[in-house]
């Protein structure tokens, strides 16, 4: 009998051990697929919500830490915003709305008053309402995408253009580099605005944009003479190559 309750409570720290892994793994499953399942529901409202509403800039009045859930590099925290909504056309609001935003925590609290951010609401119930962006990463949201089209482009114009030199005009900062590429590659894209001289032909302006490492930022300012390659059919598609010093 000593040697069958013996065998037992060895077979109960297993046992235990087991279901504490396997309730472990419900539970962040559980977790995995609520999130998953907000997502989805988010994605949807809000889909709906730019088809009927608008989007507006907004004046933050105040905020409160809600709920953070995710997993590294992927959190959200639940905030409750206080706003006052600036519409373009329209008589300015304040309302108060509860939303999803990317990180875990809310690292600015003690700047919030007077920060501006980006919502889209219905126009016939403002109570429904959704966090677009702040207004620091507007530049960066909206023209990105128009960006890496212009990238794509700029590959086959590369492998396939017509060499020219071009003495730059101009030169701006989009502000349109992602964290990644501003803090660690230390990057920029710039729009450059180009005298282009072709081999054959007379020389045009155009202007590209493209990324460029900051120490080599110098190569590229206005008066700089670079290597650009231009697509035969269409000459202003233009795309940097390298620099001619």
């Amino acid at each position: 009998m000593e040697l069958l309750l013996s065998f037992a409570g060895c077979l109960a720290v297993p046992i235990v051990g087991v279901v504490l892994v396997l309730l472990a793994v419900w539970i962040i499953r559980l977790n995995k697929d609520d999130t998953k399942k907000r997502h989805q529901e988010r994605f949807e409202k809000i889909s709906a919500l730019r088809k009927r509403g608008v989007t507006a800039p907004a004046v933050v009045l105040s905020v409160k830490n809600g709920f953070s859930t995710g997993r590294s590099g992927n959190q959200e925290t639940q905030i409750t915003f206080q706003l006052e909504v600036q519409p373009e056309g329209r008589a300015a609001f304040q309302t108060t709305f509860q939303d999803w935003v990317p990180g875990r925590g809310y690292k600015h609290r003690a700047d919030d008053e007077g920060r501006k951010i980006w919502v889209t609401y219905d126009l016939n119930d403002t109570s429904q309402m959704m966090f677009e962006y702040y207004d620091v990463d507007r530049k960066h949201l909206l023209g990105r995408p128009a960006f890496d089209k212009l990238e794509n482009r700029n590959k086959v114009i590369r492998k396939t253009g017509e060499e020219a030199l071009a003495i730059i005009l101009e030169t701006e900062d989009l502000e349109l580099t992602n964290i990644v590429e501003k803090e660690y590659l230390a990057q920029t894209i710039m729009r450059l605005k180009l005298e282009i001289t072709p081999t054959n032909g007379s020389p045009y302006q155009a202007e590209t944009q493209a990324l460029i490492a900051n120490a080599s930022l110098h190569k590229y300012a206005a008066g700089k003479k670079v290597y650009v390659k231009f697509n035969p059919q269409d000459k202003t598609q233009v795309t940097l190559d390298r620099s001619a010093e």
